[in-house]
């Protein structure tokens, strides 16, 4: 990528962002001029994210989801909000602690979140794995960002429902795509998201004055082995939903009686609904838990704030599956009788076993879950969950309106993580997704750790001394965490942090308490400057190493690393192709570098959007004429699979040269069209 390039891309992502950030801000000073400091910026995150997302919505379902467009579109929402919206004096009250005192957590956090940087340079240098990630989340964005569309659903494996799932986390990544035709972000996306929940954890005991504490319990559920594995420097979208659920959580317990507040947390709610299916329970949870502890006469107002809102930030991708499938959420049986919606055909990999189904199976819980449960959240997961159904259950206890309904929701966001499809998923009696999908009881999770510091006193012996001493138990098991993540990692991000802190400690010496606008202005375009020149030095690296250490660095477990390492060495070279692809299911590496390729599963399409696998050579043959592909992908899925079927089908038709073979994996280049007789 050349640097007259880079530098449009930077600056295209600049604009947004700036035009975005400036209009939020306008509207977090004309409508919430009592917030600010913390709060405040937790406002703005939230409106701005809104903002973002609706208008790459509105782009992407006119097709134009594209640099200048999306530019231009941010550009003029800017200058409406500054027009539409006067311009407030707002002060700073947020004076609850001094600068050192902040400086001080600000460390702590840098060093507690150490395996999640680590993980993001490593990212950076192989390029983002994860079987979820590279099977549908980057192959949606890289789809919204090479048609400009996201009305259309995309199918990336045979029988999964995965097409029909919300997608604002993915529709984010194809905005950086956008801006910088490359898909450097994505690796630290997650990142952002993790600022936004540890800023809501902060906000949600800052009223109370116990916001150090919410801080801590929550970094110490979001630092666990397993959900930093599976979350940090991929594409996965778990922390946006829990972030933004977070932050809805925060805005009420800051101001729960504010129809602008009510509205805000709505926002934030519709946000997290977008965003990820398991979100639905606790945000059905929250918004019934909002209309019932209204305040009595404001009921009705409540809840047409409320749902109206959700409805607009959160329904846009439940809209479109019932437009194209007739069914909001295709992969349940909606209705009753005849007046139920239509819903797809899936043949999952795996069966769709919920945790319930096992709980009062000895030998599973022997075998399986507690493992699992080791696992995901170390040895100290007995603290870490009984933390949070103590929240629970002391918020029920002794909370006030607002506590008592948090921990309502918080016990029926569990209950329904317990009734999730697939929480315990796999053959009868070998729950395999069990400790993978421990992070679907995540937001009921974070809310227990959130609500205990707010309900217990704070001249208690629980909440002087066991209380730190627990969390003090739990930051010490997600620190053993580091030992199973590269040491090189490790002490380049300990030594990052702790560069940015000694910046931030000289800073506070030398600048002034007041500085001139002149120096701000300076110091803002010297650090975008350095971020601009790091930026191409770090893209210029991820580009040349991404994915090309895929036989040291497998995406996935059980991924078959010779064969990919043949496939991804290949596509290094092809740009530009469309390529037909079957057996395996992460095609996002075939899209390239420059994500020129299009990649296509080749199924069999079904009534009300069922894809399945193609059933006969002819059919094969006949959507790879359909198609006009010049390549053709197959490969096993998994080590020790048989070479799948469509290899022979493809083979043995003189229009298909071959190109390379490794195993079961087998590239084919396309000379002419196939012939729809004579399979064999």
């Amino acid at each position: 990528m050349s640097v007259e390039s880079y530098l449009v891309g930077i600056g295209a992502l600049v604009a947004i962002i700036a035009a975005v950030a400036l209009a939020a801000r306008r509207l977090r000073d004309h409508f919430f001029p009592e917030w600010s400091g913390a709060p405040g910026l937790l406002v703005a995150s939230v409106l701005g994210l809104a903002l973002l997302v609706t208008l790459a919505q509105v782009m992407g379902t006119i097709g134009q989801l594209r640099r200048g467009p999306l530019v231009l579109v941010a550009l003029v929402a800017c200058l409406v909000v500054l027009a539409i919206t006067p311009a407030r004096r707002v002060r700073d009250r947020d004076r609850s602690r001094t600068s050192r005192q902040n400086l001080l957590i600000f460390g702590v956090v840098l060093v507690a979140t150490t395996p999640w940087i680590a993980r993001t340079f490593g990212s950076l240098r192989t390029g983002v794995l994860g079987y979820d990630s590279l099977d549908y989340h980057l192959p949606f964005a890289a789809r919204y960002f090479q048609t400009g569309r996201i009305t259309s659903l995309a199918f990336t494996f045979p029988g999964l429902d995965t097409a029909f799932h919300p997608a604002n986390s993915e529709l984010l990544h194809g905005v950086g795509m956008v801006a910088l035709a490359r898909d450097t972000l994505s690796p630290a996306m997650n990142l952002g998201w993790l600022s936004l929940a540890l800023l809501a954890a902060w906000c949600a005991g800052r009223r109370r004055n116990v916001a150090p504490m919410t801080l801590a319990v929550v970094l110490v559920l979001l630092s666990t082995p397993l959900f930093v594995a599976f979350i940090a420097g991929r594409a996965t979208n778990d922390i946006a939903g829990i972030a933004l659920f977070l932050a809805a959580v925060a805005v009420l317990l800051n101001d729960e009686d504010s129809r602008r507040s009510t509205a805000l947390a709505a926002i934030a709610c519709g946000l997290a609904l977008g965003t990820k299916l398991t979100m639905v329970i606790p945000v059905i949870a929250l918004t019934a838990g909002v209309i019932v502890v209204a305040r009595r006469g404001g009921r009705a107002a409540t809840a047409r704030i409320w749902l109206s809102w959700l409805v607009v930030t959160g329904g846009y991708w439940y809209v479109r599956n019932l437009v194209i499938v007739g069914n909001p959420i295709p992969a349940l049986h909606l209705g009753i009788g005849p007046l139920a919606f239509p819903t797809p055909r899936l043949t999952q990999p795996y069966r769709s076993f919920t945790v319930a189904h096992y709980l009062a199976d000895v030998s599973v819980w022997r075998s399986w879950f507690l493992p699992g449960l080791h696992d995901c959240f170390g040895w100290a997961w007995p603290v870490i969950v009984g933390l949070a159904a103590t929240g629970w259950v002391l918020a029920l206890a002794r909370g006030d309106r607002i506590l008592r309904m948090l921990g309502v929701v918080g016990v029926v966001s569990f209950l329904g993580y317990l009734v999730t499809p697939s929480g315990a998923g796999g053959a009868e009696g070998r729950p395999v997704l069990f400790a993978n999908d421990l992070r679907f009881a995540f937001p009921a999770l974070v809310l227990g750790l959130v609500l205990l510091p707010l309900v217990v006193s704070r001249t208690s012996q629980f909440a002087r001394v066991w209380l730190p001493a627990l969390v003090a138990i739990a930051f010490l098991n997600d620190a053993l965490y580091w030992t199973d993540i590269r040491g090189n990692l490790v002490a380049v991000a300990l030594a990052a942090e702790l560069a940015v802190l000694g910046v931030m400690v000289v800073l506070t010496r030398v600048v002034p308490r007041r500085p001139s606008r002149v120096l701000v202005a300076s110091g803002c375009a010297l650090l975008l400057g350095i971020g601009a020149f790091g930026g191409w030095l770090v893209q210029h690296s991820y580009l040349s190493d991404r994915y090309a250490g895929v036989a040291h660095d497998a995406p996935y477990a059980s991924a078959p690393r010779p064969e990919l390492a043949a496939l991804y060495g290949w596509v290094r070279h092809v740009s530009d192709a469309r390529i037909a692809l079957a057996g395996l299911g992460i095609s996002y590496p075939l899209f390239g570098a420059d994500l020129s390729n299009h990649v296509q599963y080749v199924g069999h399409e079904a009534p009300h959007g069922a894809f399945d696998r193609v059933r006969s050579c002819r059919e094969w043959r006949q959507r790879l004429n359909d198609g006009r592909y010049d390549f053709v992908v197959v490969s096993a899925n998994a080590r020790g699979a048989i070479e799948p079927v469509e290899a022979r089908w493809t083979r043995s038709d003189p229009a298909a040269a071959p190109v390379l073979h490794v195993g079961t994996a087998s590239v084919f280049r396309v000379s002419g069209a196939f012939g729809t007789s004579g399979c064999g």
